[in-house]
């Protein structure tokens, strides 16, 4: 359906304040935080993670001895190099010897020890960072509007069909009346308290905000879209 740019098939105004900006901010951050873990399992990192640490104990396993003497021969030899390089180094036919198995040392156990924990450390939810990035990522959608608030909001809708609907949005202030973007969305959106989110096709985290009032028609037209591949 394609309608007359000065008629649309649906007009939204809405008067945006700074507590209605605060009150959508705790709900985007949920949205933003599901859509990180979401990603997270998308892309498997679990599950590789997982694998690689199960070819690492089997592999420590069928050799626990070998993996003992190793772990503990590159321990002694950072000791002894970092006591070599102390006292002025082992020089050798212009050589540092000291040096270089200080590296060689270090590279055994770095992939003996500090991988594997690296990799039970990546497992782990850390729940404190997913919600840190997702506060942040919520910050950078709501930095203008925050910024200009009070302002209204204008959405007029037009060309809805089976691929999303056309919005073109408009920012108007005390003293200035600006069309600021012409978009095609499709759905289907999140929907909450004074805002509608559009986030492009997964894994993708870039999204378009909505800042309005909830209106019912809105979210029939953008239900009715399929979702992005």
């Amino acid at each position: 359906m394609q309608t007359n740019p000065h008629h649309p098939f649906l007009r939204l105004r809405t008067l945006i304040t700074t507590d209605a900006l605060e009150r959508m901010a705790p709900e985007l951050e949920a949205a933003f935080h599901a859509r990180l873990l979401a990603n997270r399992v998308r892309g498997g990192v679990d599950e590789r993670l997982q694998a690689s640490e199960r070819q690492m104990q089997q592999a420590f396993a069928q050799a626990p001895i070998l993996h003992a003497v190793m772990v503990w021969g590159s321990v002694i030899g950072l000791v002894m190099a970092l006591a070599f390089a102390a006292s002025g180094g082992l020089l050798v036919q212009g050589v540092r010897l000291d040096l270089v198995w200080l590296v060689f040392s270090g590279l055994i156990f770095v992939l003996l020890v500090l991988v594997p924990r690296v990799i039970s450390w990546q497992q782990r939810p850390w729940e404190w960072f997913w919600r840190t990035l997702a506060r942040r990522l919520v910050t950078q959608q709501l930095k203008s509007a925050r910024a200009l608030a009070p302002f209204e909001t204008q959405y007029d809708i037009d060309d809805i069909g089976d691929e999303g609907g056309t919005v073109t949005y408009t920012r108007i202030t005390k003293s200035t009346t600006t069309v600021r973007w012409t978009r095609t969305l499709t759905g289907p959106a999140i929907f909450g308290n004074s805002y509608s989110l559009f986030f492009e096709p997964a894994p993708s985290m870039r999204c378009v905000l909505l800042l309005h009032a909830r209106d019912a028609r809105l979210e029939e037209i953008f239900a009715q879209c399929p979702p992005p591949r």
